[in-house]
């Protein structure tokens, strides 16, 4: 049985930006040697997946890319990942419900490149500058949540902050670090916003948990995010994507001036939409896939 993420060669551009270090990506011959890596990998990838007896993907972006390489459709399903949805819900959704959230900017996940959190912070920027002059500017902020795991994601933190200095927002971006659960569910509470600016994400837990907690997302439009979690529940909005720094900041602008009841409709709507990621749910739909593989097993 193979869960997996999957990917083709329509990502090679991103995946040598991000996963490379700067020497590789920007020699001309180490990335053609990269490159013929990836080719001959997702070759000898495909040959041993299209083995399996049952394939689970987390998400319909993932399924095009396994069925691309896998070639193996009547032994591959959709199965999404668990999230700790039930776990947010005690956080109010309603802005006068004696819970008033402040308006940053506050996502998820750890310190990795491919996350782009200098999307984040260039798009803050430029929200920043669109808003000056409003009597809410003042209060704006954006709080970056997440892990560092080694030195050199501690490092990028660093630069990260340089960048913010450079841009001259240092004292509007807070960094929280290696945060607990309690932490977290916190910093979600008070969010207006829930940002999440990787592209391609295979599915996108950190999505989920914004929405859940009653944050109104805004994430990459690309991979699970736009295929599978912000999509419109009974013909309403459930969140907003975007692409570009210019997309983010407008997106953000248009969440904060929509009304306090406006925004509580949205995340009603998220909320409701999420609990198909439930650990429930993930239950229900990994024993439902694995039910016709046993059964010919027992035969």
């Amino acid at each position: 049985v193979q869960y997996n993420r999957g990917f083709t060669g329509a990502d090679i551009a991103m995946i040598m930006k991000f996963n490379n270090a700067d020497y590789v990506s920007n020699n001309l011959f180490l990335s053609a040697a990269k490159l013929v890596y990836y080719c001959l990998f997702a070759v000898l990838y495909g040959a041993a997946g299209s083995c399996s007896h049952l394939v689970m993907v987390n998400s319909s972006w993932t399924l095009d890319h396994i069925l691309a390489l896998w070639r193996a459709r009547d032994r591959t399903c959709v199965v999404y990942p668990p999230c700790a949805v039930e776990q947010f819900l005690d956080i109010p959704l309603l802005d006068d419900e004696g819970w008033k959230r402040r308006p940053p900017a506050a996502p998820t996940g750890s310190f990795r490149p491919e996350k782009d959190h200098r999307l984040q912070i260039r798009a803050f920027k430029k929200l920043a500058d669109r808003r000056a002059g409003l009597e809410a500017e003042e209060s704006l902020r954006l709080v970056l949540v997440g892990g560092c795991r080694h030195q050199e994601d501690r490092d990028r933190v660093l630069m990260l902050r340089g960048l913010c200095q450079e841009l001259g927002i240092g004292d509007r971006v807070e960094f929280r670090l290696n945060v607990t659960f309690a932490e977290l569910k916190r910093e979600l509470a008070g969010a207006t916003i829930g940002l999440h600016t990787m592209w391609n994400e295979h599915f996108g837990i950190g999505v989920v948990e914004c929405m859940a907690a009653g944050a109104v997302v805004l994430a990459h439009k690309s991979g699970g995010p736009r295929r599978d979690i912000v999509v419109p529940l009974d013909g309403g909005v459930t969140g907003f994507l975007a692409e570009d720094e210019d997309g983010f900041a407008d997106a953000m602008d248009r969440i904060l001036r929509l009304a306090p009841e406006e925004r509580a409709q949205v995340r009603r709507r998220a909320r409701q939409s999420v609990a198909r990621f439930s650990d429930r749910e993930f239950e229900a739909c990994f024993l439902a896939a694995m039910e016709p593989l046993m059964n010919t097993l027992e035969r």
